[in-house]
């Protein structure tokens, strides 16, 4: 088990337990390989059939997994040694982008091999993210637990902003194969250090049957009105917000002509914009739960910037709406999730986050599919308007509800 201060002198800094800071070594490494393996998917997925549903097809298959499998692999971790999950999920980790590489070395990667290596990814990210979330607060104590969550994002957000640049960049000068080879290297380390980690465990014989375990889970999801209230909000302002960031190829090469590296361009803006939030969160900690408030009211900057991507006058205005998407998305994921993880026991952290999960990949994964369905009917900037519109509705109607229902 790994060495943790006394309870009394427990640092709220996650960053000062030493088996933290090896994972998230490995996961700083493990996120920029994500995102190079991303961004190189959403660019085959428009390079290899120019068609704005085949690139929403491929963001929907890639996070859609999450949101079927990820509740049972959560419940499935909460039974197991959160160690052993982290290491056998790394492995699976590496092999998508070996596969990737191999793919394009051989020739062999069309729109069909394709579309099942993104489902592979997400099924692999299906078991990834809840344990994830269940393995990073059993490295430290209670008092740390926002700043874990808060860290998470930070790297995601840094991840965000560097790596779809350095993807973009790559797949315009060099192509795509070298840039496969880039997530391959990014991911080892994750996998090298999964092994030396020794976090808290639990009573694993006290589980019930696997689907009784599941559905405990949804049941406190139900029955903890904060918790439940938090997914349904980050449903109806998140979803939105983040699905336009999966169909970046759309405005970038669908409605500007920028190509992949325009598509790393607007990709690193939403990251830039994210990486501010989340800093600023990270200084600020779990103060920011307290202002419901300044959460709405970025909210709506994110609808703004929503519809600044799309109604934008040149592509060098998309990139300001781009970052503000960023933040918002962030921001208001970032504080509605350390509500949640501090109000959890580390027996139900698997099963409650993977929920979480479902919620927002399947609103993400939903809203990214049915904006690019639309985009051919009705045009991307008509479409996406219409969403806002009905998003904005479903999030007023969760701010009038009292918070302590």
């Amino acid at each position: 088990m790994t060495t943790i201060p006394d309870p009394q002198e427990a640092s709220e800094r996650a960053l000062a337990y030493p088996e933290f800071r090896r994972f998230y070594v490995g996961a700083v490494c493990g996120t920029n390989g994500g995102w190079i393996s991303r961004i190189l998917m959403s660019w085959l997925a428009w390079d290899l059939t120019h068609s704005p549903t085949f690139v929403g097809v491929i963001a929907a298959t890639s996070m859609l997994p999450i949101a079927i499998f990820g509740p049972f692999f959560g419940a499935l971790i909460d039974r197991m040694s959160a160690r052993i999950a982290f290491q056998r999920v790394t492995l699976a980790l590496l092999a998508v982008p070996v596969v990737i590489a191999a793919l394009l070395a051989a020739g062999w990667l069309t729109a069909v091999p394709l579309f099942f290596v993104a489902l592979s990814f997400g099924i692999v990210m299906s078991a990834y993210h809840p344990v994830r979330q269940s393995l990073g607060p059993r490295l430290v104590e209670r008092p740390a637990i926002g700043s874990v969550v808060a860290l998470a994002a930070l790297n995601f957000n840094i991840g965000r902003l560097l790596a779809p640049a350095l993807g973009g960049a790559m797949i315009a000068a060099f192509g795509t194969f070298p840039t496969s080879l880039i997530g391959v290297v990014l991911a080892l380390p994750n996998a090298l250090i999964a092994p030396t980690l020794r976090p808290r465990e639990g009573d694993h014989e006290s589980h019930g049957a696997l689907l009784a375990d599941l559905a405990e889970g949804f049941r406190v999801v139900w029955e903890r009105w904060a918790i439940r209230r938090s997914i349904l909000l980050a449903v109806a302002a998140l979803g939105l917000i983040r699905g336009i960031s999966e169909i970046l190829a759309l405005v970038a090469d669908g409605m500007f002509g920028r190509g992949a590296t325009g598509l790393g361009l607007l990709t690193s803006a939403v990251g830039g914009g994210a990486l501010v939030a989340a800093i600023f969160q990270v200084v600020a900690g779990n103060r920011l739960l307290r202002y419901r408030p300044l959460r709405f009211a970025v909210i709506w900057a994110g609808f703004v910037g929503t519809l600044g991507l799309v109604h934008a006058p040149s592509f060098e205005w998309t990139l300001p709406a781009a970052s503000l998407v960023g933040f918002a998305s962030t921001f208001v994921g970032v504080s509605l999730q350390i509500g949640v993880q501090s109000r959890l026991e580390d027996e139900l952290r698997g099963r409650v986050m993977s929920i979480w999960m479902l919620a927002n990949t399947a609103s993400t994964s939903a809203l990214a599919f049915g904006l690019s369905g639309l985009t051919v009917w009705i045009g991307l900037p008509a479409a996406t308007t219409a969403s806002v519109i009905v998003a904005s509705v479903a999030v007023i109607a969760l701010w009038v509800i009292p918070t302590d229902r």
